[in-house]
């Protein structure tokens, strides 16, 4: 099973391994060493490379780049893809301008994180045709560096911007061409199935191309682990140590990856990745942009499924109580039966859902706004972003300006599942513009949760954090600007 490699056109191998192999190890283990492990969770982005898929804009051809941590990505899962780490960057002894601008402005110390910061880099030279610092800022989210500071490490991306105004194309630039040609030719490998026997024990790989093959295929194997992205799930792999028998990847699903937006719903597919989705929800929903920035890393992002995701059934995944508030609704799959639940429905109790043996999620439909809704999205943790939240809270209102005032509240991190907080809704819809709020609200989240203790925040923090957001949500209607609401309680004192 074939890739494309660095600045090569012709298919690699990448060989009989063990389908839990990760990208990282598969390329430390071919001498391609300059991609690092530091954290092998997805956090630090010393791993980071890119990856290019094709993408069919106005009936062309063209590649795609993005970002991905490869110490939770599978080798398997890139197949059919072109991968670029930092040994393809340089054309002989001249380096690309990513990596003189790294070098001239003094933006790497230990070196350690270097290549990821640079593959990071080269994403954003690809992607963007103009540059601030939001745009830097987010490329750079999932890279961490304990030395420069980051100061030189913008002022590269700067540079490097301003030798690409000089029009000069580099490498995959200039042969885009041929790069969109060889991928074409290995869109031949459609259905996947791979079998690896180490001598002991035989591990399956299978990486079907649409959903009625996939359907049958979890149908005879109801056992096997279904995998979107694996931003989490690899976790098993690279933190626990254990080892899947039996892996179904779904990113090679075409109905899987669609976004079909209607008049009424939108359905997005399973297999879609958080940054694919990002411009439909946030036309939408305005507030979801600035909470996407803090949902993770743009590596993480390019990678993880919605649906993958919602499977999790993670209670303090961040985009499953946003869903809920939206009263998203799920279909799912089962051979060639379908059927569709609400997803405040899905979860059961922790780690547990509604699926049953080889069924599926398919899509995700989320009901258009109606005029005058407002979502507000709240998150709480310990860094800024690309950390896991304590409290998730995301409150939808509707008919604000009316007497028919609706209100639908999802949460995290307060249960062993992303929940819907009913109880908060009623006094929410009663005293939202009541100076009473913050009591009622702590009492009604006291009466529906037994929030736990962990290393992240105390029982005690999470109600009265969410007490206090369900305050500042109301303020937040009545008007007050979200950089007011910081000097509230002592403007009323």
């Amino acid at each position: 099973m074939s890739i494309l490699l660095n600045q090569s056109y012709v298919p690699f191998d990448l060989g009989e391994i063990n389908p839990n192999t990760t990208v990282l190890e598969w390329l430390r283990s071919n001498q391609l060493v300059g991609t690092k492990e530091g954290c092998a969770s997805g956090d630090c982005g010393a791993c980071t490379a890119v990856v290019g898929e094709l993408v069919n804009i106005n009936n062309k051809d063209l590649i795609q780049y993005k970002s991905i941590n490869t110490c939770i990505a599978l080798a398997y899962t890139l197949i059919g893809k072109h991968l670029i780490t930092v040994e393809g960057l340089s054309e002989g002894e001249d380096l690309h301008p990513v990596q003189k601008s790294m070098i001239t402005e003094n933006g790497s110390q230990c070196g350690f994180c270097t290549p990821g910061f640079v593959m990071s880099l080269f994403a954003l030279y690809h992607n963007e045709k103009s540059l601030d610092s939001t745009k830097i800022n987010d490329a750079l989210s999932g890279n961490l560096c304990r030395c420069t500071g980051y100061k030189p490490i913008i002022s590269a991306a700067y540079k490097s911007f301003r030798e690409k105004e000089k029009g000069q194309l580099d490498f995959y630039e200039r042969n885009q061409s041929e790069f969109v040609e060889a991928l074409n030719g290995l869109k031949n490998q459609k259905n996947i199935n791979l079998r690896f026997n180490d001598g002991n024990k035989t591990l399956l790989f299978d990486a079907p191309s649409n959903v009625n093959d996939l359907s049958e295929l979890l149908s005879e194997n109801p056992s096997a682990n279904i995998l979107a992205a694996g931003t989490d799930l690899n976790l098993e792999i690279t933190q626990s140590k254990n080892e899947f028998s039996h892996i179904v990847s779904v990113n090679r699903v075409s109905e899987l990856k669609q976004i079909n937006e209607q008049d009424s719903e939108i359905e997005i597919g399973a297999a879609v990745s958080y940054e694919e989705a990002k411009s439909v929800l946030v036309k939408n929903w305005p507030d979801l942009d600035s909470f996407l920035e803090r949902f993770a890393s743009l590596p993480i992002k390019n990678w993880a499924t919605i649906g993958g995701n919602i499977a999790n059934a993670s209670p303090i995944g961040d985009m499953a109580p946003v869903l809920i508030a939206l009263e998203s609704k799920l279909k799912l799959r089962k051979g060639v039966s379908s059927r569709i639940i609400a997803l405040e429905d899905f979860f059961v109790s922790y780690k547990k859902t509604l699926l049953e043996p080889s069924e599926f999620i398919e899509s995700i439909v989320i009901p258009m706004p109606s005029n005058g809704e407002r979502l507000i999205t709240h998150k709480i943790s310990k860094r800024y972003e690309d950390d896991i939240s304590a409290v998730c809270m995301a409150i939808n209102v509707k008919g604000i300006e009316s007497s028919s005032l609706s209100v639908k509240i999802g949460m995290g991190g307060m249960s062993g599942i992303p929940q819907r907080a009913t109880e908060l809704e009623k006094v929410f819809k009663e005293s939202w513009d009541k100076d009473e709020l913050l009591e009622v609200a702590y009492e009604a989240l006291n009466r529906e949760f037994s929030p736990f203790t962990d290393v992240r925040a105390s029982a005690e923090y999470r109600l009265k954090v969410s007490a206090g957001l369900a305050k500042k949500s109301s303020l937040m209607l009545q008007g007050y600007a979200v950089e007011d609401l910081a000097h509230f309680s002592e403007s009323k004192s």
